[in-house]
Order: C-alpha cells, then sequence, then structure tokens
C-alpha cells in the first residue's frame, strides 16, 4: 500500500507541475461598465492555480481571483475605476505555471446588455427587423454575428438629438471579423451606414441627427454575412459625439491646444486641451458623454505650422515669406477636389532630412504623394507615394544639395477630398535611434513564446532583434528591474549583430512572481539608449497580415514553477576552425521519474557556423551532440552560445535553456591540396596531398579521405605539423564507377589537449576514372597461295644466237 501511495504521490506531483502553457482563449463578458464591478470568466486550458490578472493600464484593480471548477476556467472580480480610461484593456492571466497569451477587456461608459439567445445559445433571437431586440438609449450591447446572421436592435429617439452606433469587432481581437452597421428608420430606409472606418479600421462607426421622433434600428452583422460563434462585438448605442478627425492633429509636450473635432452630424466640436508626453487617443466630450473610441493626436516636440490658404502653388507656398528652417511641422486638410497644399521650408546644405507625412498613422483617409522641389525654380528633387514596409503614409530622405528654399506639396493619390483628409507633414533630421523586439516565432501563431518565463532554479533565453537607424554601434543591454531571484546575463553585443541571446536566470528559492517590466539597450559610446518595444498581433492572416495588434514598451516576465529537467551545455576548450566542425555536448539533469524526449535547439548562431534545426535527446536518455560547422569564410571571433530545449507534460509544453558556452571560431591549422588522380576500374593507385601547417601542433593528426566513389577505399592516415605531402594509396574494384567524381576532400582532426579539432579541407579533390583501353586484336595467319611462275621473258635475238652457238 505504501508503494502504491507512493507512486500515487510522484504521479500526482508530475501532473500538478506540469501546466506549463496556460492557454487563455476568452474573457467574459468582453468589458464593462465605469464605476463598477465586473464579474468576470476566463475561458481556455490548463489554468491551473491562476496567480494574478496582469494589467497593461490603470482604473482596472483585481478584487478577488479562483480558479474553476477545473483546469479550463478561472473567476475574477474587476473593479473599474470612474477615471478608467475608455476602450481597450490589455491584459493576461498569470498562473503558478505560466502566462497566457494578450487578452482585451474593454471599458465603456454605458451599462452591457447581451443579445437575446436561444436557451442553448446556437442561435439567437433578433434576427428579425419585424422582432427586433429593445434596447434603452445609452447601452452597449454584447452580441455574436453567425454565419447568415443580422442583428435588430430598436430604441426609441427624439427629432434632433444624436444618434451614434459604434461596433467594437475586429478590435476585441479574437478572429478575422469585419462588421457592418445600418441606422434604420420605421419603415426600413437606411439613414446611415457604415462598413469600414478609417477611424476604426475595420470596425465601424454610423451617426445622425434624428428627423423625428419615433423608433429607429440598428443593424448589427458581418459585412459579407459570414459569421461564425466567434465573431463577438461590442455595439454602443447612443446620443454620444462620434467625430472621425482632429485638427490640428499634433501639438507639443505638456501644450495647452484647442482641437477641433471634425465628422459629428451636430457639427465640428472645439475642445482646449492640455496635450501629455506620449502620443494619445482623445474622447470628446459632448454634455456629459464620450466618444467610445478616442481620435489620436500626435505628440511631438517639433515646431509646426497650421497651413493658411491659399496654399495651392508654388507661388503661395506657405509660408511665402520667412519660410522657416528644419527641423519643422505643417498641418493641413486636403479639402478640394484636385488640392494640393504646398509648404516652403529652409534647409542647410549636408543637412540629412526625412520628410514623414503622418495621414494613416492618424486614422485620416488621405492617401498621400508628396513632391520635393527648389523653392527658387520649382527645379524637381524626388517624390514618394507609399514608404516601405506597406505603408501607406508617404515618405522621402534627401541630403540637402545646397542652402536655400525648399518646397514640399501634398496631395491625395486619388484626388479623393473630405473635411476628415487631415495630415502632418514632419521634416527632421535623421537622428541615430535604438530599439529592440521579439520577432514572431510563427506567423500563423505571433504570440508565441512572447512572454519570459523562468522556471525556479532554470533559465530561459530570448533571442530579440536590434534595429539601428542612422548609427552603427555596440549594445549593451539593461534590465533596470527584474522579478525578485531573477538575474539576466548577455555580454556586450558587437555592431554587426542584428540580434543576440539574452539569458535570463531565476534561483531555486526565487518566488513564484511576475509582473510587466521595460527593458533598454544602450550604445555604450554616446550612452544613446532605447526601448524594448512589443507589437501584440491580436488578429492576423497569413498572406494577409495584421488587423489588430497591442503595442507596449513592457514585457510579461514571470517565475514559474521548477521544470521537470535542466540543461546543461559543454563546449570543448578548442576551436571551431574554418570548414570546421565541433561538438557541442548537451547533457539533461532531469527529475526523479521524468524521462519523455526533449527536442534540443539552438536558437542563436554566429555568423557563418552551421548547426541542425534540432536533435533530441531519447526517452530515457540524458544525453546528445549537437554538431556545429563553419564556412570557409566564417568571421575569427570569439562567441557564447546556448540551447534551448523543450518537452511535453500532461498538461503542456515546458521550455529551458542551458548555461552560455564559449565557442572561438579561428583559421584551420592545416591547409591541404589534393592534385587529381587517374585509374581504371580494377586498377589501385595513390592520390597526392600537398599539406600547409599554418599553426603548429603537437603531435600526429588523423587524416582521412571522403567522398570516394563506390568501389574505391582508403586507409586512415597521420601527418605530423612538418608533412609536406601525403601520399594516400586507393584501393579500387571492378565495380567503380567510371567518370570524373571532383568531391573528394579530407578530413584532417588535430587532438589538442584530449579534444579533437575536426578539419574538413582540400575541396573539390578529383579522381578519374577512366575506361580500360580495348584489347589488342590478335593477327589471323594468312592462307598458303601456290607460287605462279612468273612469265619467262622473251629473249632477245643475241641471247638466242649464242645459246645457239653454245650448244
Amino acid at each position: 500500500m505504501k508503494i502504491l501511495l507512493s507512486i500515487l504521490a510522484l504521479l500526482l506531483s508530475i501532473a500538478t507541475s506540469s501546466a506549463f502553457t496556460p492557454s487563455l482563449t476568452r474573457v467574459e463578458p468582453r468589458g464593462g461598465q465605469i464605476g463598477t464591478e465586473v464579474k468576470v470568466s476566463f475561458y481556455g486550458d490548463r489554468l491551473f492555480e491562476p496567480q494574478e490578472v496582469i494589467l497593461y493600464k490603470p482604473g482596472i484593480t483585481v478584487k478577488s481571483l479562483e480558479k474553476g471548477k477545473d483546469q479550463k476556467s478561472a473567476k475574477a472580480i474587476l473593479v473599474i475605476s470612474k477615471d478608467a480610461a475608455l476602450g481597450e484593456h490589455p491584459l493576461r492571466l498569470r498562473c503558478k505555471a505560466g502566462v497566457s497569451y494578450m487578452r482585451s477587456f474593454w471599458v465603456g461608459q454605458f451599462p452591457t446588455v447581451h443579445e437575446k439567445r436561444t436557451e442553448d445559445r446556437k442561435g439567437d433571437l433578433n434576427n428579425e427587423f419585424d422582432s427586433p431586440q429593445e434596447v434603452s438609449m445609452n447601452v452597449t450591447v454584447q452580441g455574436v454575428a453567425d454565419r447568415e446572421d443580422a442583428d435588430y436592435y430598436r430604441v426609441k429617439a427624439k427629432k434632433g438629438e444624436r444618434l451614434s452606433v459604434e461596433v467594437e469587432g475586429m478590435r476585441l481581437g479574437r478572429v478575422k471579423f469585419d462588421p457592418y452597421i445600418a441606422i434604420l428608420d420605421s419603415k426600413r430606409f437606411e439613414l446611415a451606414v457604415n462598413d469600414d472606418s478609417p477611424l476604426l479600421k475595420r470596425d465601424c462607426a454610423a451617426s445622425i441627427i434624428v428627423p423625428e421622433d419615433g423608433e429607429y434600428t440598428v443593424l448589427v452583422r458581418e459585412s459579407s454575412y459570414e459569421g461564425t460563434t466567434a465573431c463577438q462585438y461590442r455595439v454602443h448605442i447612443g446620443n454620444f459625439p462620434r467625430p472621425l478627425g482632429v485638427y490640428p492633429p499634433a501639438g507639443k509636450p505638456g501644450e495647452e491646444i484647442e482641437l477641433t473635432f471634425i465628422g459629428d452630424p451636430s457639427g465640428d466640436i472645439k475642445s482646449k486641451i492640455k496635450l501629455g508626453s506620449e502620443k494619445e487617443s482623445h474622447h470628446i466630450k459632448s454634455g456629459n458623454l464620450l466618444s467610445p473610441s478616442g481620435n489620436p493626436v500626435h505628440i511631438s516636440p517639433l515646431n509646426y505650422l497650421n497651413e493658411k490658404e491659399p496654399n495651392d502653388s508654388s507661388k503661395t507656398a506657405n509660408p511665402v515669406e520667412d519660410a522657416p528652417s528644419a527641423p519643422i511641422a505643417f498641418h493641413g486638410i486636403i479639402s478640394k477636389v484636385e488640392d494640393k497644399d504646398w509648404f516652403r521650408f529652409k534647409a542647410k546644405k549636408g543637412e540629412k532630412l526625412r520628410i514623414q507625412v503622418l495621414s494613416r498613422a492618424l486614422r485620416s483617409p488621405l492617401d498621400s504623394t508628396i513632391i520635393i522641389r527648389y523653392a527658387k525654380d520649382g527645379k524637381y528633387i524626388g517624390a514618394n507615394d507609399d514608404q516601405s514596409a506597406g505603408m501607406p503614409d508617404s515618405r522621402y530622405d534627401f541630403d540637402v544639395p545646397e542652402d536655400g528654399d525648399y518646397t514640399v506639396n501634398i496631395a491625395d493619390k486619388l484626388d479623393r477630398k473630405s473635411p476628415g483628409h487631415i495630415y502632418r507633414i514632419e521634416i527632421s533630421k535623421k537622428e541615430p535611434a535604438l530599439s529592440l523586439t521579439l520577432p514572431p516565432q510563427q506567423r500563423a501563431d505571433t504570440q508565441l513564446r512572447k512572454m519570459i518565463q523562468i522556471p525556479r532554479g532554470n533559465r530561459i533565453a530570448i533571442v530579440p532583434n536590434i534595429s539601428r537607424a542612422n548609427i552603427g554601434c555596440d549594445i549593451n543591454f539593461h534590465a533596470p528591474k527584474l522579478p525578485q531571484g531573477v538575474t539576466v546575463q548577455t555580454p556586450t553585443i558587437p555592431r554587426n549583430f542584428s540580434n543576440f541571446p539574452i539569458l535570463f536566470e531565476a534561483k531555486a528559492d526565487a518566488p513564484i512572481a511576475g509582473g510587466l517590466y521595460a527593458f533598454e539597450i544602450e550604445d555604450p559610446k554616446t550612452k544613446l539608449r532605447g526601448p524594448f518595444k512589443e507589437r501584440i498581433s491580436h488578429v492576423y492572416v497569413n498572406n494577409q497580415g495584421e488587423f489588430h495588434s497591442t503595442d507596449s514598451e513592457r514585457l510579461a516576465v514571470a517565475v514559474i514553477e521548477e521544470a521537470p529537467f535542466h540543461l546543461d551545455l559543454f563546449a570543448p576548450p578548442v576551436p571551431l576552425v574554418r570548414n570546421g566542425t565541433m561538438n557541442l555536448k548537451i547533457t539533461a539533469r532531469r527529475t526523479e521519474g521524468y524521462t519523455r524526449p526533449i527536442t534540443v535547439a539552438i536558437p542563436w548562431k554566429p555568423a557563418g557556423v552551421g548547426a541542425p534545426n534540432e536533435v533530441v535527446i531519447p526517452e530515457g536518455k540524458n544525453e546528445i551532440n549537437l554538431t556545429l560547422n563553419a564556412k570557409g569564410d566564417a568571421p575569427l571571433a570569439e562567441y557564447k552560445v546556448l540551447v534551448t530545449g523543450r518537452t511535453t507534460t500532461d498538461k503542456g509544453e515546458v521550455f529551458v535553456s542551458s548555461n552560455f558556452a564559449p565557442v572561438r571560431v579561428s583559421e584551420p591549422y592545416v591547409n591541404l591540396a589534393l592534385q587529381m588522380a587517374a585509374t581504371e576500374p580494377g586498377k589501385n593507385t595513390t592520390i597526392i596531398a600537398k599539406v600547409e601547417t599554418l599553426e603548429k601542433f603537437d603531435g600526429e593528426a588523423k587524416v582521412t579521405l571522403h567522398a570516394l566513389p563506390h568501389g574505391v577505399t582508403a586507409t586512415e592516415h597521420r601527418i605530423k605539423a612538418d608533412t609536406t605531402e601525403l601520399s594516400i594509396p586507393l584501393t579500387v574494384t571492378d565495380e567503380t564507377r567510371k567518370g570524373k567524381h571532383a568531391n573528394l576532400f579530407c578530413q584532417i582532426i588535430i587532438t589538442k589537449n584530449g579534444h579533437p579539432i575536426p578539419h574538413n579541407v582540400g575541396h573539390g579533390g578529383t579522381l578519374r576514372v577512366d575506361p580500360p583501353p580495348p584489347a589488342p586484336k590478335k593477327k589471323a595467319d594468312a592462307p598458303t597461295v601456290a607460287k605462279k611462275e612468273a612469265p619467262k621473258k622473251p629473249l632477245s635475238r643475241l641471247e638466242q644466237l649464242r645459246q645457239a652457238k653454245g650448244q
């Protein structure tokens, strides 16, 4: 019985300590009203022992948090303060063994009601115009746009008042969802419709002045009737203002400025606002009601000028006299058909300027084009439509050729116009800048491993990308604050590196805790610093891109429960030579009873160094080698490398990293050139190798000839540091394939302090196997032929007389 209880206890400990990847898929309800308490349910999987709701914005506090009936849910009470910002509040759920993906909770000014649905929740009860769901004015409805579904909500309104509708659909971040809305009168005539909005992107808004007392119906559906049960929305219905743009679109930090909010059906709304220090979204107030979503206002220290009409030609370019010197910014509106706005500025020879348009970035419908010219004669300098990386806002970089005045003119690419075609042109000097970001691990799962989760007594590494603009420099990484018991390791990152591993380690007794932390990078010479920027894509579709995202300069970092294994990395104390290899030894230290396979990868490799994508420590085993190989032009330097391992448990995957291990890439000790050899099938031969020692070594080195064709073999040979030539006998069988074999090379293994230094040298060695010459033909015996007597020569008359006389 004791043995059985021990086994059960061991299995229970393994199961309860293996929920390393909590999955949070849904938050219900999707939002709440300011100044209220909201009971919230978190749904997903592996939500064991929830510890904390990590909130990215102030205004919401957690009154209570408890686990659900099983590991698929958790419950919390959120307290929304009266001064909480309206809109999206990103959050994560931190459990004892991990941190979830980022999800969102939305704060609104109205009470929330839910769409009426059938008892089984599979259908709704408001999909007919004649039987809509009755709602009061100034309410938020949470609903679902199913396939071929149209949801109708009826509200009473009075003549002359504003009736506005705004939807949060795609922005809820659950699925690609393109909502459509319409405001209908009692006869089902459309008074306003909207699909997409530059301000809200794929989400939409519509607003009218009510023409007469009566009932009005709000229609919400998926634009193509292709919704799903995941197409959730929050629709705000009320008397709130809904401007679509703001002018001027920018101001200075701390400046008190009068902003004009444009596009509301009641007319422009003016408001004096004191700006903060960063880009803001301002919710305009009308009476006691605010717009549900704010209008973005750019914050910049640049001086700026607002356009003054007329400025539609080079002669009337603003300002006509006393042009301001760069850096400077200009504001304007493309308000007329084929409108072109011109601005004048001064610049000095040699200045490196960037002319950047902000229009789509500020949620304006303008698709800008710009042209830069000399002011003195109108000579063309350059132009731009869309900047790089698919951004529709224009950008042009140029080196100022001479002191003087220059003009920039801006227009809409398709000659469209509206009071909302607002823009800002920034003319600034190209300044150095630094930043760091974590790249997506998978295109289809852009949040994968974007949290830093360190198991107690273990390590985890990240490999962020470094961005250097207008500067080349080494980089130091700074973590001003970390969870208790956590340290970070990374050497100075050389200027030619665009990424590098950063290793976090938690002490064995580190408290299980976490939160949001800001990191920085720094140029050690100039002391220029830049932030660690994080972009979370909530809705991303392959080949279509990103539909909703959240930007932050803080990362989620947490100490989590112990992992069932540790990884130790050992690199031999010898160099990795160019065109050579090195075996890294990886050892797993497993907890008792944990035997599952561990997949190991090297997340970062030096330039010119290769390695397998993955190697696997087999089930029940504790060691494996990972082979590095260096190209012939690999940079000569010393690096620090590490490996990361992952394994599956009954409740998810867990990741850990090894220690850093030094790897030095150096020149080879020996070079070798193979001379061409020729032979025939079945005829042994010898290939000659010319040996050049580049660095002295002790003892003998092993030499093995590789890439020989089938039927040819060679034995291992030895060389010393003073060897200059090596003869390698080849045994050639009759089965050897004829032809030219030109991929021969030698592996030379030099041993230093008991550790091998493999070299692959002599590439391109050639063995030519010729066909044997044809056997000589035997000559046939000539046939015997009877000799014919030659005809007698006729005797002359004199010879005849002599013969006669002799007789």
